[in-house]
This record gives structure tokens, sequence and C-alpha cells, in this order.
């Protein structure tokens, strides 16, 4: 990257945090370029010289957060526990006690995708992934024993992911059902899914919640059922994979 190219892009990275500190400080309330320009301290001209629109600003800010909220979901993936406890670690994580301003336009941003098509494709990315990541561990547990699915894999990593954009959906309408009960609606579904025994509530394992988005397809929803009975069975063996 040239010395152009990389001052081009901190200044976009720079209008991006304005961005952000603007959402967070006038929350609800729509977001302007002038109000964007002021706290980047730079003219709105000037940040329209960076993106050509604030709806780009928006979709690149929110690509962004999408990407570091996959990387959270990663980091549990990759932790040395077992399935189920994996498993109920994303669903904390993706139905928090409060919803980010970084959540709350990704729902908001659902009207822009209907002028700017073009960006679609960020936003079923991230529904793609969330799925996967729940489609992993459900093979994981599924091969080792610890579970004894109900549906196939890609059937119950979806509708985890729908479960958890509904609840989160939810308090942006003025629902005020406590978090830990849909935290625990969601497990609900998750034991019996997966054939796991339901668990003792404990203290949550994360705090800020990836955005969500509906519209992806699940590659291959191979039916990795067990048994004809699918049988629940009495307990998971919580060993890790």
């Amino acid at each position: 990257m040239n010395a152009t190219a990389r001052r081009r892009h901190e200044r976009r990275e720079d209008i991006i945090r304005a961005f952000w500190r603007v959402a967070r400080s006038r929350p609800r309330k729509p977001i302007n370029v002038r109000a964007v320009a002021a706290e980047a301290e730079m003219s709105p001209a000037n940040v329209l010289h960076y993106f050509s629109s604030l709806n780009e600003l928006q979709i690149t800010a929110l690509a962004g957060a999408m990407e570091q909220f996959s990387e959270q979901r990663q980091r549990i993936i990759d932790r040395p526990e077992s399935a189920a406890d994996r498993i109920y670690a994303l669903i904390d994580a993706g139905v928090p006690d409060e919803i980010s301003d970084e959540l709350r336009y990704v729902y908001e941003s659902v009207p822009i995708l209907a002028e700017h098509p073009e960006y679609l494709p960020a936003h079923r990315a991230l529904t793609e992934r969330q799925i996967m990541l729940y489609r992993t561990l459900i093979e994981i547990g599924a091969g080792t024993g610890e579970f004894a699915l109900a549906s196939p894999p890609g059937i119950i990593a979806r509708n985890l992911v729908a479960l958890e954009d509904a609840y989160d959906l939810y308090p942006l309408v003025g629902d005020r059902t406590p978090r830990e009960e849909c935290r625990a609606a969601v497990r609900s579904y998750a034991e019996l899914a997966l054939g796991i025994a339901p668990r003792e509530p404990g203290p949550r394992t994360l705090g800020p919640a990836p955005p969500h988005r509906a519209g992806g397809r699940d590659p291959d929803p191979s039916p990795h059922v067990e048994g004809p009975g699918r049988a629940v069975r009495p307990g998971p063996s919580r060993t890790a994979p």
C-alpha cells in the first residue's frame, strides 16, 4: 500500500470511528453526514470524498462490526470445552442483556438493502457464518456421542440463529421480557434439539452480541440424525471433542 492509499484508508477509518461515536451519543436518533463530519473534525464534503453517501458509510461501518462479531464467535468455537458448553456460550453471546448500537443499526439497515442490493452479500455472508459455527459444534457433538440430534444439523443451526435474531429484535420494538428468560428459551430449544439434559442457569460468558441477518441459505443440511427414534439421552457426556 503506497502512501496515498494508506492515507485514504486511515481517513476512512477515522470517519467510521466518528460514525460509531455519533451513534452511541444519540441512540435511536437518525445520523447525518453533518454530525459525522463534526465528530471527525472535517467538512461534510470531505466525508463524502471518502464515502459516496451516508448509506455507503453506514454499510461499511456495519461490515466492520460484523467481522468483529464473527471473530468473537470464532473464539468461542476454539475454546477447549465440550460442544454443549460452547453451544451455551454462543447462545449467551447471541442474546445479550443489552442490544448494542451496532446490532440495532444492522436491523435498521434493511431498508437500505432494498435500495442497494450490492450490500446484500455481506449480510447474507454473516448469516451463513453464524449458521456454520453452530453447525460445526452440532456435528462435533453428534460425532462424539455428546448429542442425540432430533433434526439434521443444518436445520438445528438455522433455527438457533433465527431464535437469536427474534429475541434481539423484540427489545427494539418494546418487548420487556427479561433477557435471561429469552436466553433460557433458546437454551430450551437447543436442549430438545440436541438431546441433552437441561442445564442449571449459571453466569454468562460473554456480553456483546453479534448481529444477524436473515436471508442466507444453509449450504448442505445433511441428515445426521441419531437413529430413527431420535431418542433424547438422559444427559450429555460433557467430554470435550
